[in-house]
């Protein structure tokens, strides 16, 4: 200790000479009074320590004054005499002899040009810029670096000169060190902490808080630091919900909003204080860790400060830890006390700090120590040094290295910063006490920054407890490779602060390309990011260019809106979706189907973004938990079409009229069906069974109604007398009908039209208004009195008043929706934003009110709010029992919720309560319509009130034949479900009455495909897909092939080449043929035809394949089983039985789809284009194929028992093997199936058709057809010892002893014996002239005798040999009426082949 005493004192007298004897010193002296402009200018005289024998140069600019030149700062004052301290230490131990280092030092005035000056000034001083020409061989001192300015601008100034040079640069604050960072700035050195450290530092603690989540709060600048620190945190799997600057003006709502429970603020200082200590900010209960941008640190009285005493707020503080230097502070107080006279620098710094004159100025020491104040950049300043220090003592001791570094130079540079790379250098006693023991080394940074090791960050946790400010800290940071990290434990409080990245939100990693979508057709009510959405598509605009809003129906995104805000207060003792805030999207499709599917797609497949109150709303596939569509006609139907193909597993509710069996669209509408069920019963109760049908056959809903009472009128007495379309002509229309009721299945608009011509006529007529015609007043306001007693069949009213009112008090400020202010802008002729004005030329009020009376009946809202309400409740179920804590979102929830939800819809009830009103006045004399019956499907119909015609006399409508006729009479075998096109003649006008009168007929659908089978083959979207026309030309190819075997067999069956029953072979062929027919059907466009005969060929094929190779294996295992014996014989038409059966289960499975009302539907697969598809799913077509997979089993099942069977050419290997791989590719292709994309979903069908058909054919029918085309059948002379060959060739050989016949053993159906012993399928009859001339009888025995041996037999040869024994033995020769005879020589003793049966 008396030594480390004795050389401090040493040193510091040492350095206390030093600073006395330089004669550089900047402002040595004082100048004369009044000379003020020399005593400005002197300021910029550099201070310089020059030691003796100096060998290396370091210096830079340095900020000593403010802007003004004349305020000191005094903290600079001590970052320079601490690097003279330093420099001391260094230059007075012995062993650095021969690297002892001087400083230049430069003021800049705290100015950013004086600082590149005094930069440039000190690079002239060691001759950076001195020609290699004029560089002499024992240049001064050499330069090891340059020292950038602390503040950021001096440095930003700087680094623009740095960017071309290959100086290296030393940085010893955060700020300066940004600078150089931000520029990308080469051969950086840094001696402060980085912000990279601190964000390393942030990551360690987000580690310790077990949270990836944070939002960021920056000052708005959008500096590059703020890109850095996201940069830096999605590296570590971090994410950043969003970032706000502190200038927005509802910056406690953003944040309050966001998904984060911590906040992470990229501030100054000034910037951190002023900040949380506003109200709305420290009452939030959230965490808040702050990063210094200038690396300063808050002091303990900023620590209890920071907080108000009622702050729920907890901030934790990131900042540097700073090493107390009491040895420096000691000599830097000794250098003031004795020279502040002497010198101008330290005699401002006197005067400034301790409030001195030049008159009077008495310095205490204790006063002096109480008021130091260490400078935060001191340490830093003295590892700079050393750090080049360093790096001077491992270049003088090599003459090499001295060599390179003899002037500036790249290779200087590289040297100095490799060098830096290997320093390790430890400080021992003959330097700065502070750090003896410490090891000084270097590493790169995350920015390829050379970090100094050693620097510490601490996170202070700072919070309040009883209303008093209590400090904590949570962990030390201290850099290096690796970097040291202590922690400490967290309090239960910290431990519940955690946040999250959910699922499905975009800034959790989710969404690396984006695409932004048109911000006016998408709204997100209340603007915000949401967990999970629930998506609203409505036909907002029309036209074109997507501008009109004739027909635009606001009461829908109302109802869908109001729903969605009042679900959880209108049944609050349920505690709904507790914790589960989800956003509600509208997004308009401008009544275009196609627009609807590409924005379902792109939910589904794509990351999307679009702006909507100064907010980047994203949404991330998978986001959307369901959709609500309130979309007409065939843009309905095309999205049902979507949801039907089970591409996405995702909800949809509808009001859609239209109930059907594609189990993804659910509407709380009761069904078409539903409706006309209750007219028809109100119909029959009325007498009214003849009525005349006025129908908007343009309007697609209104034809989906009719279709359904077209259906069942026929059924239940009703008869139709006429349909008249309403939808365009209305003029040439007939006054008058020819029933006294007609049913107005239109538009309100079209139906008010159509009474104000009904009104001409004079006969008393009962209108009965379906679907929307209920609102037919609307536009019809003069002749209300002239239509009392109309009548009107509706679903029941199931709006909310609330609803309604809440309608009539909305103005445009109490609902600043977009989409609802475009609606009043339209209507009120008026603009409620600057952008508008232009197009309306005058502002609203904004207290603008809807008339909700135009609206109507609103009934599609009321059912639109039912069908959210029931989403909601299945959502809340599925929520609570994936989430049982109900804390919020959890992953088991993001992972099966949707699925969940859509399977709790299917359980949900239909409904079907109708009511029947008639449009009369009340007891003031006003018209409306007033409730006189209720039906139901449990219940029927209930009249509650009597009908009464306005003329006060019954009305009946009857049909009286011959006088009428009913149009219901279309037969379904004749005129099949798949389309039906009117012919010119039927769609045009009727000559006679001028009048546009079509008759629908009652089974029709309406074709959207093709008006021939021509167009559709040549201009079908097929032709898209090149592959299509290969599999064309192989099906065709195999087409051909089948029929040519088909008729080989025939004709062998003709000329009786092939004799017996082939009925079970032909079939075989005949289902082959119908399965490669079939892959036709997959190849082209579907329509509704085309649709049924994929599902039902489909299976019919396999039926009959499957079917014949089931009896055939029967067959054989039967011959097998019965042995020997000849008093067992099985019909042929028992295996005949079995194959009638085996098709006709499969014929009436297939009824099922045959009588399916619609099995094609308009439908997009991709956003690109729109074209029919099949509507029946992809596990659904593998269903219906559920029979086809049983007879496969049994059909390998049979064939695997028989494998050993050996008769019939061993037919039972070949089923066998052709089962077994048709089993295989069946496997293949359903697994294909279902998990491919839709496009390729019918080419894996035709190859797997074209596979099966083809092994079938191949398994089956080539050896017999090689047989057909390579043998023939000859008579030979019969030979004793021909019956015990000992080799078979080619086929096997009888049995010893006759068995009993049996369609296994013989195709013939004759029961009587013979000696033939033949037993192909293709065997020659025994009905020869020379075997009906020797019949051979069996003995009882079972034994031949010689009496009873054949003269001659037939066996089949090869064409070859046949052709050399008969022109070997023509004399021999002996001939049958069908066929040639050859004599066996008695010479040949060899085998001849037969053909075994």
């Amino acid at each position: 200790m008396r030594r480390l005493l004795a050389t401090v004192v040493t040193v510091a007298a040492a350095m206390a000479t030093a600073v006395a004897v330089d004669a550089n010193l900047n402002a040595t002296l004082r100048p004369p009074a009044g000379d003020v402009v020399d005593r400005l200018c002197s300021v910029y005289d550099p201070f310089k320590v020059l030691p003796d024998n100096n060998k290396f140069q370091i210096g830079g600019s340095f900020p000593l004054h403010e802007d003004d030149c004349t305020t000191l700062r005094p903290e600079t004052v001590q970052e320079i005499v601490a690097i003279q301290w330093a420099l001391t230490h260094w230059n007075q131990n012995p062993s650095n002899a021969n690297a002892k280092l001087g400083l230049y030092a430069g003021d800049t005035c705290s100015r950013s040009p004086e600082s590149l000056s005094q930069s440039l000034r000190f690079l002239d001083s060691v001759g950076y810029h001195e020609p290699k020409e004029c560089r002499t061989e024992t240049p001064g001192a050499k330069l090891l670096g340059l020292i950038a300015p602390k503040d950021y601008a001096s440095s930003m100034s700087l680094g623009t000169f740095l960017t071309v040079s290959t100086i290296p640069v030393a940085a010893y604050s955060s700020a300066s060190v940004n600078a150089m960072t931000e520029l990308k700035v080469a051969n950086t050195i840094a001696t402060a902490p980085t912000i990279g450290v601190y964000v390393e530092a942030l990551i360690r603690l987000m580690g310790q808080l077990q949270s990836n989540l944070v939002t960021v709060v920056d000052d708005g600048s959008k500096s590059p630091i703020v890109k850095r620190v996201i940069e830096q945190l999605r590296e570590a799997e971090i994410y950043v919900s969003e970032t706000v600057p502190i200038d927005h003006p509802f910056l406690a709502q953003a944040l309050d909003d966001s998904d984060s429970a911590i906040v992470v603020s990229v501030l100054n200082k000034k910037q951190l204080m002023g900040t949380v200590r506003h109200p709305s900010i420290y009452s939030m209960e959230k965490l808040w860790i702050s990063i210094p941008t200038e690396g300063e640190a808050l002091d303990n009285v900023e620590q209890s400060l920071i907080l108000h005493k009622e702050a729920k707020l907890e901030i934790i503080s990131l900042q540097p830890k700073y090493k107390e230097l009491p040895q420096f502070r000691d000599y830097f107080i000794r250098v003031l006390k004795n020279n502040y006279q002497n010198y101008q620098l330290l005699t401002s710094y006197v005067q400034q700090v301790f409030n001195c004159t030049e008159t009077s100025c008495e310095l205490d020491k204790n006063a002096m120590l109480e008021s130091y104040v260490q400078s935060r950049t001191t340490e830093a300043v003295i590892r700079m040094t050393y750090a080049f220090a360093a790096v001077a003592s491992t270049i003088g001791s090599s003459s090499l290295n001295e060599k390179i570094c003899s002037h500036p130079s790249a290779e200087c540079t590289r040297l100095i910063m490799n060098t830096l790379l290997s320093t390790d250098y430890e400080f021992g006693l003959n330097d700065p006490p502070e750090f003896i023991g410490e090891r000084l080394q270097f590493y790169k940074g995350s920015d390829t920054t050379l970090l100094a090791s050693g620097m510490t960050v601490e996170a202070l946790e700072i919070y309040n407890e009883n209303g008093s400010p209590v400090t904590v800290r949570l962990l030390s940071f201290t850099t290096g490779a690796p970097p040291t990290v202590v922690t400490s434990s967290l309090r239960s409080a910290d431990q519940r602060m955690r946040s999250i990245c959910a699922p499905y939100r975009p800034f959790c990693g989710q969404c690396p390309n984006l695409q932004n979508v048109n911000s006016e057709r998408h709204f997100l009510s209340i603007p915000r990011h949401y967990p999970i959405y629930l998506v609203g598509l409505f036909d907002l605009h029309s036209g074109g260019s997507c501008k009109s809003m004739k027909n635009t129906d606001i009461s829908l995104p109302m109802a869908f809106v109001h729903t969605v805000w009042t679900f959880k207060q209108r049944f609050p003792q349920l505690e709904l979706l507790k914790n589960l805030d989800f956003g509600a999207l509208l997004v308009d499709s401008c009544s275009s189907g196609r627009e609807a599917i590409e924005s379902v797609v792109r939910s589904e497949t794509q990351c999307f973004r679009f702006n909507q109150a100064g907010r980047n709303i994203t949404i991330v596939p998978g986001s959307v938990f369901g959709y609500a569509s309130a979309l007409h006609g065939d843009s309905q139907e095309a999205l049902k079409g979507y949801f039907s193909s089970g591409d996405t597993d995702a909800a949809l509710v509808s009001v859609d009229a239209e109930h059907s069996a594609l189990h993804r669209a659910f509407t709380a509408l009761p069904s078409g069906r539903s409706q006309a069920l209750a007219l028809l019963r109100f119909l029959t109760r009325m007498h009214w069974q003849f009525v005349t049908v006025a129908l908007s056959e343009q309007d697609p809903e209104s034809l989906g109604l009719f279709r359904s009472f077209e259906r069942l009128a026929l059924d239940r007495g009703v008869c139709l007398a006429e349909v008249v379309n309403i939808g365009s002509r209305v003029e040439n229309l007939p006054i008058g009908t020819t029933t006294n009721v007609t049913v107005v299945f239109a538009t309100a608009r079209d139906a008010a039209n159509y009474l104000s011509l009904a009104k001409r006529s004079t006969r008393n007529v009962v209108h009965v208004m379906m679907g929307d015609s209920h609102d037919w007043y609307l536009y019809e306001p003069s002749s209300k009195e002239s239509f009392t007693g109309t009548v009107s069949v509706q679903p029941r009213d199931i709006i909310y008043n609330d609803f309604r009112e809440w309608m009539e008090t909305t103005t445009p400020l109490t609902l600043p929706e977009l989409w609802y202010w475009s609606y009043i802008e339209d209507r009120w002729g008026c603009a409620l934003s600057q952008k508008s004005k232009l197009t309306y030329g005058k502002m609203c009020t904004g207290d603008e009110l809807l008339d909700v009376r135009t609206l109507g009946r609103m009934t599609k809202s009321g059912y639109l709010a039912r069908g959210v309400e029931r989403f909601l409740f299945a959502m809340d179920y599925v929520y609570k029992k994936l989430c049982p804590a109900q804390n919020g979102l959890c992953l088991e929830f993001y992972e099966q919720g949707r699925k969940q939800i859509l399977n709790q819809l299917k359980k949900t009830s239909i409904e079907d309560d109708v009511e029947i009103y008639e449009y009369m006045p009340d007891v003031n004399g006003r018209l409306s319509y007033h409730p006189i019956a209720n039906w139901t499907l449990s219940s029927g119909l209930r009249m509650n009130g009597i009908y009464r015609s306005p003329s006060g006399a019954p009305v009946e409508s009857k049909c009286q034949p011959p006088m009428c006729k009913c149009f219901l009479d279309g037969d379904f075998l004749q005129r099949p479900l798949d389309s039906f096109v009117f012919v010119a003649d039927e769609l045009g006008a009727d000559a006679s009455t001028s009048s546009y009168i079509k008759r629908q007929p009652a089974y029709g659908s309406e074709r959207v495909a093709y008006t021939s089978i021509l167009e559709h083959l040549t201009m079908g979207k097929w032709r898209e897909n090149p592959h299509n026309y290969a599999l064309l030309a192989l099906t065709t190819i195999m087409v051909v092939i089948a029929v040519a075997v088909l008729l080989l067999v025939l004709v062998k069956l003709y000329t009786r080449v092939v004799k017996g029953n082939q009925s079970l072979g032909i079939s075989l062929l005949v289902g082959i043929i119908l399965l490669y027919i079939t892959a036709f059907f997959f190849v082209f466009d579907a329509t509704d035809m085309v649709c049924r005969a994929r599902v039902v060929l489909h299976g019919l094929g396999y039926a009959i394949c499957f079917g014949v190779m089931i009896a055939k294996a029967t067959q054989l295992r039967n011959a097998e089983t019965l042995g020997f014996g000849t008093s067992v014989h099985i019909s042929f038409w028992n295996y005949w039985q079995l194959l009638f059966f085996i098709v006709g289960v499969q014929i009436a499975l297939s009824n099922r789809w045959i009588m399916e009302p619609f099995m094609s539907t308009i439908g997009v697969v991709d956003t690109s284009s729109q074209h029919m598809m099949c509507t029946l799913g992809k596990v659904e077509f593998v269903l219906s194929n559920s029979y086809v997979m049983i007879l496969i089993f049994m059909a390998l099942f049979l064939n695997t028992l028989n494998r050993n069977i050996k008769r019939n050419y061993k037919e039972t290997k070949w089923l066998l093997y052709a089962t077994a791989i048709c089993f295989a590719v069946w496997v293949a292709w359903v697994t294909l199936y279902l998990m491919i994309d839709h496009d390729y979903r019918e080419t894996v069908v035709v190859c797997e058709l074209i596979i099966c058909a083809t092994v079938l054919l191949g398994f089956l029918f080539g050896p017999k057809i090689y047989i057909l085309l390579s043998y023939e059948p000859v008579v030979v002379e019969f030979k004793r010892e021909q019956q015990h060959p000992n080799h078979l060739e080619l086929f096997e050989k009888d049995d010893e002893v006759p068995r009993a016949v049996s369609p296994a053993s013989s195709t013939s159906s004759n029961r009587s014996t013979t000696g033939s012993s033949s037993s192909s399928t293709y065997a020659s009859s025994r009905r020869t002239a020379t075997q009906s001339a020797a019949p051979l009888a069996q003995s009882s025995s079972g034994s031949y005798t010689d009496e009873q041996a054949p003269i001659f037999h037939t066996v089949m040869r090869k064409k070859g040999k046949v052709r050399r024994s008969q022109s070997e033995h023509d004399s021999q020769r002996v001939y049958a009426p069908t066929m040639p005879v050859i004599r066996s020589p008695s010479s040949r003793t060899g085998p001849i082949p037969t053909l075994s049966r």
